[in-house]
């Protein structure tokens, strides 16, 4: 569902249709500070590696920019993960719409200008071990997680298309064979709560291991729905991951893991940002959002004298499905000057949303040997996504959003890549990928009419885009001393083309034409250095040009939809910190600066909004977290364990909804704060998240002055979790 078609309906009677809506640990920033274990004095930081790379690579050396994210110790389950992982990452926001598949993400001001065309359509690539997957994936629970990876800049080389702004990989707990039982429990405010059982260690010493984690997870909701009663912003989750590591040598090891997860929320769309008391809901049904996923993935490994060969096949079913009101009754009654009863009537107004996504990669790669002088990797990668949306819609005001949807798109992409890093003498080092990859889309397309007037009985469509087109990188570091790098890149991002999944004008009996893709040349500086052992810093500026960026925007002259391209630009800063202050007093912080603006805007894209020097929406100007943890032992007052306390402050500066600026998002700062008792493998921690109850807005466009419609996110939770090992 395309969110201008709310505008088209409204400004059509004066109104408009938009789109909807891990507890990370603070602790856990990019570049953890630890003490080292069992020193009473030592002042050390982790080694951190990074995967994302198709291989194993220090962070301290690798020439770009990253934040790495680790869950030890393993906080509260997240209701809203990939939220979290964009705030404690600044120049990354997730903006949340509430409706699984809808959502997406932007770094660095790489971004969507408008709403997702299709379920590839994005500018941040997202993966799970390596293997990528759609929006449809996005905001899924994360289950048994070692590390969460942000690479900054495009990924073309090993991500492939669509990793414009950067990518994010999720690291699951190996299964090497350590033991490990473990029980997790917590209750919060707004019925708040989740159960989680992990279990890991050898079957058969040394030749089989396995491991798996179980969870369940719910909360109530907290925004109260002012028309028929109840709370929304309700989330129930459930999750489960099972994996199997064979090793009958030292030179294979073959890897099988399956994990299914279930979200369910209520979040609520385009409610009245000026409603007294705002977030209330004036909603004539609960809504019902629900994600499905079901995966399966085989690694096998092999180490030969001179390289190791990796095969990885996955498999991905992919479901979400939505029924909501789109015509909230406050919001409506305000912008028509009625009595918002006048909209509240639960048969009218209502889009159901199917949406199907099968999507199987394989990829063959050999890598160099660890020890080898020039690490390098090769390899060849196969994508293939089948998505099917089924839409049913009945309103009232807009012929867009009248009759059903049937439509089936047919993703193909094969590619071939290879990235090297060379040492050139004792300190400079010369790296660089490239990769060529052809696409294939297929669109096959039905609507049926619901008889509203305007619309044609029926149409069909079909329609194909192909296109085959390089990504690469190429990067110059010098390593000063052993402990401080600089490094210069030049980077060429690609965000693929193809079809608008809900085909807008069918109901007029219009084909839907292929978009264009976007292409991106950033360039980059950026400096890493450890000053001392217990202090870490980086720091990067960075330039991005955009061309034909994919834009979906609403022309109030012709009140239709437009899909078109738009150039713009980014610019900006980015640094972090991790510094031990003392045993067991850790502060890290990490902060952007970013400048955004449109260029080259042609008449067809000023008709939808957009004006040359405008902001690219979703961007925040700046953002930034800092976190203080302090652990310290109770013992020498005669007390047994260890007290573990935490700050984290999270800042999220001025950003724009819409490509036009009409709808400028206020910043907002939050307090997340945790402190707990260990002993011998147990822990009890009291928590609360978004301490002053802040309640931020992913979305928010003016349909009037006095008329705004918003999407919330979740306010404050309080409670407190326990956890043993044994």
């Amino acid at each position: 569902m395309n969110y201008y078609n709310l505008r088209a309906s409204l400004l059509a009677s004066a109104i408009a249709y938009l789109p909807a809506g891990i507890f990370l640990s603070p602790m856990a920033a990019a570049q953890q500070a630890q003490v080292q274990e069992g020193s009473s004095d030592a002042v050390t930081l982790d080694t951190v590696t990074v995967t994302g790379v198709k291989r194993d690579a220090s962070d301290a050396t690798l020439p770009m920019s990253t934040v790495v994210l680790t869950t030890d110790p393993v906080p509260a389950p997240s209701l809203d993960p990939t939220t979290e992982i964009a705030r404690q990452a600044p120049g990354t926001n997730f903006v949340n719409f509430g409706r699984f598949g809808e959502s997406y993400l932007t770094i660095r001001g790489i971004a969507t200008l408008g709403s997702a065309l299709n379920t590839l359509d994005s500018t941040v690539g997202y993966s799970v071990d390596g293997i990528p997957t759609s929006l449809m994936g996005l905001n899924a629970p994360l289950i048994d997680v070692e590390q969460i990876e942000v690479l900054r800049g495009p990924q073309g080389t090993t991500f492939g298309r669509n990793a414009l702004g950067g990518a994010i990989n999720i690291v699951s707990t190996p299964t090497d064979g350590t033991r490990e039982l473990r029980f997790d429990a917590g209750i919060g405010t707004n019925g708040y709560g989740y159960v989680q059982g992990t279990a890991g260690g050898w079957l058969v010493p040394g030749t089989l291991a396995a491991r798996g984690a179980v969870r369940v997870e719910n909360y109530n909701g907290d925004i109260p729905n002012v028309i028929i009663g109840g709370e929304e912003g309700a989330a129930r989750i459930g999750a489960a991951r099972a994996a199997v590591r064979y090793t009958p040598d030292d030179t294979l090891a073959i890897d099988v893991s399956g994990q299914y997860t279930h979200n369910f929320n209520s979040n609520p769309s385009n409610i009245l940002l000026q409603a007294p008391g705002f977030p209330v809901s004036g909603q004539d049904r609960h809504p019902s959002n629900v994600q499905d996923i079901a995966s399966g993935t085989v690694k096998i490994t092999k180490d030969f004298e001179a390289a190791r060969f990796t095969s990885l096949t996955s498999y991905q079913d992919l479901r979400t499905s939505s029924l909501n009101d789109y015509t909230d009754s406050l919001l409506f009654g305000a912008a028509f000057g009625l009595p918002p009863r006048f909209f509240a009537n639960p048969l009218t107004d209502n889009i159901s949303i199917d949406q199907k996504e099968r999507i199987f990669t394989q990829e063959l790669r050999l890598n160099s040997r660890d020890d080898a002088p020039v690490q390098w990797v090769v390899g060849v990668n196969y994508f293939r996504s089948a998505y099917d949306l089924d839409q049913v819609m009945q309103t009232t005001y807009w012929p867009t959003l009248n009759g059903t949807i049937d439509n089936d798109i047919l993703s193909q992409t094969v590619a071939i890549f290879a990235d090297a890093t060379v040492p050139l003498g004792e300190r400079w080092s010369l790296s660089g990928g490239l990769r060529l990859a052809h696409d294939n889309q297929q669109l096959d397309g039905l609507y049926l009419s619901n008889g509203y007037p305007g619309t044609v009985p029926a149409f069909a469509q079909t329609g194909s885009y192909s296109d085959t087109y390089p990504t690469g990188r190429v990067a110059l570091s010098y390593m000063w001393t052993a402990d401080v790098m600089t490094y210069g890149s030049i980077a060429r991002g690609y965000s693929s083309g193809g079809f608008e999944r809900t085909t807008q004008y069918a109901p007029y009996g219009i084909a839907t034409v292929p978009f264009e893709p976007a292409t991106t040349w950033t360039y980059e500086l950026g400096a890493k250095a450890k000053i001392t052992d217990g202090l870490r810093v980086n720091a990067s500026l960075f330039y991005n040009d955009v061309s034909d960026g994919q834009l979906s925007s609403f022309n109030t002259s012709t009140l239709q939809v437009v899909f078109a391209n738009q150039d713009y630009r980014s610019w900006g800063v980015e640094a972090g910190a991790t510094a031990v202050l003392a045993p067991g007093l850790d502060l890290s912080g990490s902060l952007s600066a970013i400048h955004s603006e449109l260029v080259n805007v042609t008449p067809e894209t000023m008709a939808a909004g957009a004006v040359e020097g405008n902001a690219v929406p979703q961007v925040p100007a700046f953002a930034a977290n800092v976190t203080l943890a302090y652990r310290f032992s109770v013992e020498r007052w005669g007390l047994p364990g260890e007290i573990a306390a935490m700050v984290n402050y999270q800042y999220v500066g001025t950003r724009y909804s819409d490509i036009a600026n009409a709808g400028e998002l206020d910043p907002y700062s939050l307090v997340n704060v945790r402190l707990g008792w260990e002993k011998d493998g147990f822990n009890l921690t009291a928590f609360a998240n978004d301490v002053f109850d802040v309640r931020p807005v992913s979305y928010a466009i003016p349909l009037s002055p006095i008329v705004s419609a918003a999407y919330v996110g979740r306010g404050r939770v309080v409670g407190l979790n326990m956890s043993y090992r044994w």
